[in-house]
């Protein structure tokens, strides 16, 4: 009975464990480090400038998530939320949303570091409801094109993994999206409906 059991418990996590794999970013392509690419960082000496427009949401975590995954979705291909990333909170974060949800009642949420939260909306929330914050801080944004995603390795000419701080698996980025001085993509969709050029 024992050994019945422990088999089915066995079974049971590694089941798990697939269906949590297969919404990570695609195991077949390393994440590229894009700022170690001249031909690419070359083009942000004269990239164009982008403030978001849109206003972020922002609060403190409660106390019963400290130490807890926190997951990001993002809208999938099929139109349903895909998981992004997962992350541990802790006290030293802002949990920042989308004001307009990916999907029904799915937000587009993620972990921000209170330093890089503060230099980006100039001010830390004070509470643990979402308050909105319009950012600060510009950025420079280079096109995503087809050579761009040769030099990141992509394998279909469409998606590429770059190397990210939040995330060892790194970020799908997209063709016709962007990438930034920031060091992470910005959808193409996101991108026309939450950020304005500087002239």
């Amino acid at each position: 009975m024992r050994k019945l059991s422990l088999a089915t418990c066995t079974f049971a996590l590694l089941s798990s464990w697939s269906v949590f794999a297969s919404t990570e970013v695609d195991s077949d392509s390393a994440p590229v480090t894009f700022q170690a690419v001249p031909e690419i960082m070359v083009k942000f000496d004269d990239a164009q400038k982008y403030r978001k427009k849109a206003v972020t949401l922002g609060r403190l975590p409660h106390k019963v998530e400290m130490g807890k995954q926190f997951p990001t979705y993002v809208a999938g291909e099929d139109g349903k939320p895909a998981l992004e990333t997962q992350n541990t909170v802790t006290d030293d974060v802002v949990i920042a949303r989308n004001p307009m949800p990916v999907v029904g009642a799915v937000y587009n949420e993620w972990l921000v570091p209170k330093e890089t939260w503060q230099s980006t909306y100039g001010e830390l929330p004070m509470f643990d409801t979402f308050m909105p914050f319009k950012r600060v801080k510009s950025i420079k944004a280079i096109p995503i094109t087809e050579d761009i995603l040769s030099l990141l390795g992509s394998l279909d000419g469409e998606t590429a993994v770059i190397d990210v701080d939040w995330n060892d698996a790194g970020m799908k980025v997209y063709k016709d999206g962007y990438l930034t001085d920031g060091g992470y993509g910005i959808a193409p969709e996101e991108m026309q409906n939450t950020y304005e050029k500087i002239e």
